[in-house]
């Protein structure tokens, strides 16, 4: 592959270059922020909007009216918002994707009409902007970026829209008629009261969204053909190593029709100018985190499977990720995507080979995906296929997905799933199965069953994302939500959840059931006021001990949590939070949470949030059968600052610390029955300390043309001590004047990325 990869590109881009349509005539769009052009007079209308934020369908506060056309360079959309001064404006500016309080219209379109998938492009009134893929009715992925235009105009008693949907931004079904049926959703928020009103009156909260948008024919254009070039190149130096390093790359678009694209990439872009989230994981199952590398974004929405327990077929953080050996993190000699519609089938495949596979190092990862629409049944078929040489593994999972749409109220989604693993020559087969039913007699009322089989065999973590196997869970959800309070009254709404649990192993263990209870009450003045209870009763444990057994846990308040969320208060805005509950068997634990907003002005804005942590029975698992019980205090503090000086300028700080002094052990070991028993090993007292901060610089010459600065620093420590030495060392406190000493990585990077 790695030799004919270059070649087949070639060909490609060939092709490409010999398509050079000429532009459709037709009118034209100036985007200025107002609909003044001829052709808006003929556009289609909607202004039906309801508050569903919260739910309650009422008329909204201020009226909104949104128009859309279809030009030959596509979708043309506007909004009208009124909005007199005394309602105050929250316009402030932030960086794509970013989510904040802001005023805002939302534009959501299916372009295939039929409820699988759409595309969000949300505007701000600071001229800040957002696009999501949304899949599975409302799951939105963010880290989707489109190339579309925009213009926001503010006469003062009102703020108008303008957007530019290209028909090229994604995949759809070819049209031979002159019309084109799509969906569409229009929405509107005013920051200040907290409320978001839509046409039609759907509602990402609910269980159906996007296939309860509204239908509609518009002129059906031919999508220009596309040939991009993306490449990027990037120039590292490492303060602590004393060593440079250079990568460079290119990503490939091409895109002859509106059904058909295509996606290549050589040593695709790391995304290395974005920053994970702090963490450090003493749970068995592993943290997920998203991707924004650009060739993983583009173009993905038909690889969007979600399994229980936000799992999922497909997890690109795979690819290119930390080596088999060990030894650091694996370059992509390339990799290929494809996706369009033929015979009535919606297609995917992308396929990827990392660096060293000839040499027993790399892995290679090959995922096909199929969906076909019958009616009101969606059927769709997902394989991925990896191969890890240096581990002599070989790993194949399918899986069989249906959506059952019989009418507004019901909506039936499963799955049934296999994986082959052969691992140094031993084959295991595994199975699972998941159902979930939601119902939704009226506004007032949601109901939702979900079952789900995973058996002790199944595993698709290779390619993709698992929290766990060896389960079987039965999970009922009821959603109550009163909103018919007198405009005298503090609250808007209030929504009520009650969520048992009910779940076993494959070996027939009973695993601690669950009870949960919340409760959203949305306050007049905008803000938001949020409480969880969770209560689990007597089961076993079989994670916690990493395979060395069953730990029994006793009936125990998992947890209260209550917080309040401000609405925008001038400059401010605050969260203050309380959680309470066991993180063992007996002692409590205490989380107060605390996060401030500044806004000294609409381009600058500084984020707070500190969370201290105290435990009097923080349990841990330390190896084999023995866990200890530590007395623990946890300081998380993050700090961010974002600035826009200019319309193409943004300056981002983030900086993280998590701070942890966990002391008086008392280590356990597994007993009879799974019960902990105290022991007599030695178990140290341990503190870990852990920082890192980013400052970034990002100038945007064009769509797909940036320049990026980034200096980088982080590292950590974690350090054992006896029982002895407590006393003298300094507390979180001391952790906290060490941060300056972690330094197990420092960099500087820059990065051009540049489209053609």
């Amino acid at each position: 592959m790695p030799a004919l990869a270059p070649i087949a590109l070639l060909l490609f881009m060939a092709a490409a270059l010999c398509v050079l349509p000429a532009r459709a005539a037709g009118p034209t769009l100036a985007l200025d922020g107002i609909a003044d052009e001829d052709f808006w007079r003929d556009a289609q209308v909607f202004d039906d909007f309801h508050v569903t934020d919260p739910y309650t369908l009422a008329t909204p506060t201020h009226a909104t009216v949104a128009r859309l056309a279809a030009l030959p360079e596509g979708l043309a959309v506007s909004f009208v918002c009124e909005q007199p001064t005394a309602t105050p404006r929250v316009r402030p500016r932030a960086g794509r994707d970013t989510q904040g309080n802001a005023d805002r219209i939302n534009f959501a379109v299916d372009f295939d009409g039929d409820g699988r998938l759409a595309y969000n492009f949300m505007v701000t009134l600071g001229n800040a902007i957002g696009d999501e893929v949304i899949s599975n009715e409302s799951r939105y992925n963010p880290d989707w970026d489109g190339v579309w235009q925009h213009a926001v105009h503010d006469d003062g008693e009102r703020w108008s829209v303008e957007l530019l949907i290209p028909w090229s931004v994604a995949a759809m079904r070819g049209e031979e008629s002159s019309e084109r049926r799509i969906a569409v959703y229009f929405d509107r928020v005013i920051a200040a009261r907290g409320e978001r009103s839509a046409t039609p009156s759907a509602s990402f909260t609910r269980p159906r969204f996007v296939s309860e948008f509204t239908p509609i024919l518009v002129a059906s254009h031919r999508a220009k053909s596309l040939f991009s070039v993306v490449p990027y190149a990037s120039a590292q130096h490492d303060l602590v190593g004393n060593a440079s390093h250079t990568r460079a790359g290119v990503d490939l678009y091409w895109k002859p029709s509106s059904h058909f694209q295509l996606n290549a990439a050589i040593h695709p872009d790391f995304g290395q100018v974005e920053a994970d989230d702090l963490v450090v994981n003493f749970d068995a199952i592993e943290v997920f985190f998203s991707d924004k590398r650009p060739f993983f974004t583009e173009n993905q929405g038909i690889f969007e499977v979600e399994t229980p327990g936000n799992g999922r077929l497909l997890y690109t953080r795979r690819i290119g990720a930390g080596r088999d050996d060990g030894q650091g993190t694996s370059d992509i000699d390339a990799a290929l995507k494809l996706t369009g519609s033929a015979g009535g089938f919606d297609y995917g495949t992308l396929a990827a080979l990392e660096s060293d596979h000839a040499d027993d190092l790399g892995r290679a990862f090959l995922v096909q995906r199929l969906v076909r629409g019958i009616g009101r049944l969606t059927l769709g078929y997902t394989g991925t296929w990896v191969d890890r040489p240096f581990l002599d593994r070989r790993a194949q999972v399918h899986g069989i997905d249906a959506v059952w749409r019989p009418d507004p109220r019901w909506l039936v989604s499963g799955q049934v799933l296999a994986s082959a693993i052969d691992s140094a020559g031993i084959e295991r087969d595994g199975r699972g199965a998941w159902l979930r039913a939601s119902y939704s007699p009226g506004a007032r009322w949601q109901h939702a069953l979900e079952l789900t089989h995973f058996d002790r065999n199944l595993d698709f973590n290779d390619a993709g994302y698992q929290r766990r196997g060896d389960y079987n869970e039965l999970e009922w959800n009821t959603t109550l939500l009163l909103g018919d309070f007198p405009q005298q009254d503090w609250r808007r709404s209030v929504t009520w959840e009650i969520e048992p649990q009910l779940r076993y192993n494959d070996r027939g263990d009973r695993l601690p059931p669950e009870l949960e209870i919340a409760s959203t009450v949305a306050l007049r003045n905008g803000g938001i006021w949020n409480t969880e209870l969770a209560h689990t009763w007597r089961g076993f444990d079989d994670l916690i001990s990493r395979g060395n057994g069953l730990v029994l846990q006793e009936s125990r308040f998992k947890g209260a949590y209550s917080a309040y969320e401000s609405p925008r208060l001038r400059r401010w805005q605050f969260l203050a939070g309380l959680w309470v509950g066991q993180e063992g068997n007996h002692g409590h634990a205490a989380q107060p949470e605390l996060a401030l907003r500044y806004f000294p002005r609409d381009n600058l804005d500084l984020h707070l949030q500190f969370v201290p942590t105290w435990s009097q029975d923080w349990l841990i698992w330390r190896q084999d059968s023995l866990f200890a019980s530590y007395r623990s205090r946890r300081q998380s503090l993050n700090f961010d600052l974002n600035w826009f000086p200019g319309a193409r300028h943004e300056l981002r700080l983030k900086t993280q610390w998590l701070g942890i002094e966990a002391h008086s052990p008392q280590p356990y070991r597994i007993g009879e029955g799974g019960r902990l028993v105290e022991s007599r090993d030695e178990v140290d007292a341990f503190t870990s300390n852990s920082f890192g901060v980013q400052l970034r610089y990002r100038y945007e010459f064009a769509a797909q043309r940036e320049l990026y600065l980034v200096y980088a620093r982080g590292g950590d420590e974690q350090m054992r001590y006896d029982a002895l030495s407590v006393r003298d060392r300094d507390g979180l406190g001391g952790l906290f004047g060490d941060i300056l000493d972690l330094r197990d990585a420092e960099q500087v990077l820059m990065k051009l990325r540049w489209a053609f």
